[in-house]
């Protein structure tokens, strides 16, 4: 509804006073104005609306502190375009935020990727040993048994066992690309922890 308003400074006498009418007077002419002014900044109409209506509240609010009507109209375009530029400001701001998230979620995929794949060729590699040499490997490294207390439960000299032992990381160390042999017992720690 448009108010039968004289002129401008009726408009602005009315709305200083509190009259709702003379606000929504307000809002049927300046409101779709306020709209396309945000939304050409913003190039969003929804967010424009709601920029709008915060102004429009924000008027009402403080309807009693405008010294004119030129005033009223000045806060109007002015809190508008700092609205939208917060709005701007803030979307920058999520934009940074969710790029370094994705920057720092995608090297740590990167790095979840490469140890599962280390831990799943170590597996196989690991399941490949000649079943003697995978047992006493597995007693060693995985159950942490000393070369005596091996040698006494698989009925070997310890000899044999840190023969086994040595053969066995060689050949492990062979199939995951030459890694040294601290690379191969940090992955193996991590598998059977």
């Amino acid at each position: 509804m448009v108010l039968d308003v004289l002129d401008d400074e009726d408009c602005y006498n009315r709305l200083r006073a509190g009259d709702e009418f003379a606000f929504r007077h307000l809002i049927g002419v300046y409101g779709p104005v306020l709209c396309r002014y945000a939304d050409r900044m913003i190039m969003n109409s929804a967010a424009a609306e709601d920029i709008v209506t915060e102004v429009l509240v924000k008027v009402w609010e403080k309807r009693e502190t405008f010294n004119s009507f030129n005033n009223v109209k000045r806060f109007f375009y002015v809190a508008a375009r700092n609205a939208a530029l917060q709005y701007i400001r803030d979307r920058q701001r999520e934009q940074r935020k969710f790029e370094a998230f994705n920057e720092v979620h995608n090297g740590i995929a990167v790095d979840e990727v490469i140890y599962a794949e280390m831990m799943a060729e170590l597996q196989k590699a690991i399941a490949a040993l000649p079943a003697k040499m995978k047992e006493v490997f597995i007693l060693g490294y995985v159950r942490q048994l000393t070369n005596q207390e091996i040698a006494l439960q698989l009925n070997l000299s310890e000899q044999t066992v840190r023969n086994q032992k040595t053969k066995a990381l060689t050949i492990l160390r062979n199939k995951l690309g030459y890694r040294s042999h601290l690379e191969i017992y940090l992955a193996i720690l991590l598998l059977f922890r």
